[in-house]
């Protein structure tokens, strides 16, 4: 079978992998230009491809004519697409004889959409996986083909997250790709009572709220730590991120934020009190709890803001 593959950075190349594992011809890749922050963390499928001289395309609209054209060209018996940030038109679709398939990270139907990686640890789920659906014109919502579950531990944060994933969709992918072409595959339609899609997230999403329950807060710096932009708060005008907390199964009854031990450092929340581990002032830093405290001359009965 002939291949395009639409796909970014390690998902990517868990794909190109699978399918040259399992015989597909992968005749070209489409994929995005890599910003620097993000390839010092992630394998590169552009540079996996190239390396393997297999075309590399990085268009801002893949579903230009010329760009249907190319691809009608080419013809492909699918397109298969991963962690690729634009949505295929039908016209692009109709290319390929088998039609398109995406990998989603998530258990379709909940999760779709952006972010998704983030958002199940900031819900505190339990598990997440990968998901096999073919594309239709509702965005990650498509006939299920094939899945794989991925546990959650109160342990994971994005990155090791995301590490999960790709490494089963390594492992499941190969698989899935064989029942593709032996036509074994079953398609289910996905249930739209279960659809779920929290939606895309900034930075500033990353605002710590110290009413919310230290279980609360303790995901939401799990879901958004280092490579992503972190978890912050304030200490007067001056923001500094969480990257790494505890919580301490404390009741209290100190106001939200308060800070109520500096070694270690405890800082009261809705419910329970969250320790700090690791913070910075920056992305770009890594300070421990006790250069937070010595950089703002923290005290006990100082209060940290929200907003």
């Amino acid at each position: 079978m002939k291949v395009v593959l639409c796909a970014y950075h390690e998902m990517g190349c868990a794909a190109l992998e699978s399918l040259q594992e399992v015989g597909f011809e992968v005749v070209c890749v489409f994929t995005h230009a890599g910003a620097h922050q993000e390839n010092s963390f992630f394998d590169s499928v552009e540079a996996m491809a190239l390396q393997q001289q297999i075309p590399v395309f990085c268009p801002n609209d893949i579903n230009t004519p010329e760009w249907i054209a190319k691809v009608a060209s080419l013809q492909p018996d699918a397109i298969l697409t991963l962690s690729y940030r634009q949505a295929l038109s039908p016209a692009m679709i109709a290319t390929a004889k088998k039609g398109a398939f995406n990998v989603h990270a998530s258990l379709l139907p909940a999760y779709r959409g952006r972010a998704h990686l983030n958002w199940v640890i900031i819900r505190n789920e339990r598990e997440t996986g990968v998901t096999l659906h073919r594309i239709n014109d509702v965005p990650d919502g498509g006939p299920i083909l094939a899945q794989s579950r991925v546990a959650i531990t109160d342990e994971d944060e994005a990155l090791s997250l995301h590490r999960k994933l790709v490494r089963t969709t390594r492992e499941q992918l190969p698989n899935w790709l064989r029942a593709l072409r032996a036509g074994s595959l079953i398609e289910r339609v996905q249930d739209e009572n279960l659809a779920s899609e929290p939606g895309q997230r900034k930075p500033e999403d990353g605002q710590i709220h110290w009413h919310q329950s230290a279980d609360e807060i303790h995901a939401l710096i799990r879901g958004v730590a280092y490579p992503w932009p972190g978890a912050y708060s304030l200490m007067g005008e001056e923001r500094f991120i969480v990257w790494k907390s505890r919580v301490i199964t404390q009741s209290h009854q100190h106001a939200a934020g308060s800070i109520i031990s500096i070694d270690p450092l405890y800082i009261a929340c809705g419910e329970n009190v969250l320790e700090i581990v690791a913070t910075g002032l920056s992305h770009h830093d890594n300070l421990s709890a006790a250069q937070l405290v010595q950089h703002f001359s923290l005290c006990v009965g100082m209060q940290l803001k929200s907003c």
